[in-house]
């Protein structure tokens, strides 16, 4: 595919832009001021609203703290100073253990169960061979 009536070497024949004139130069000037004044304006607002923040934030940190802090005192007025509470310590730790070895032994419940029968079994089975041996064998036989 080639360019009709072009030949090589020749131009292009394109319909160049006027260059641009002053006005249209100055209210680009003038657009991109007015851009950076709105973006400096902006970053100042946020500015101003993060130390506002900040500000907030650690007023109700100081509150909370302040809160906490009477909290305790009052508690230790009223019930002395305990800090393992009512039970002494590690009532956690023991709970844990004793709720484990429970769990374990529900795991393990099926198996004792089967254990067992298969003790009982083999009782049973021998049993069944030290008394079943009278010389009547096999049974309802009448003694020649």
């Amino acid at each position: 595919m080639g360019k009709l009536d072009i030949g090589v070497g020749d131009e292009f024949p394109v319909d160049e832009p006027p260059p641009p004139s002053q006005e249209t130069e100055e209210a680009v000037r003038a657009a991109r001021e007015e851009w950076q004044r709105q973006k400096e304006e902006w970053r100042q607002r946020k500015e101003e609203w993060r130390q506002h923040r900040h500000a907030f934030k650690e007023g109700m940190r100081t509150r909370g703290r302040a809160f906490k802090a009477d909290v305790r005192k009052s508690f230790r007025e009223h019930f002395g100073d305990r800090p393992y509470g009512r039970w002494g310590g590690g009532f956690a730790a023991r709970f844990l253990i004793v709720l484990g070895a429970v769990a374990l032994t529900i795991a393990l419940l099926p198996f004792l169960f089967m254990f067992g029968f298969l003790a009982l079994a083999a009782v049973l089975f021998f049993v069944a061979l030290t008394r079943g041996s009278h010389g009547d064998y096999p049974p309802g036989r009448p003694s020649a």
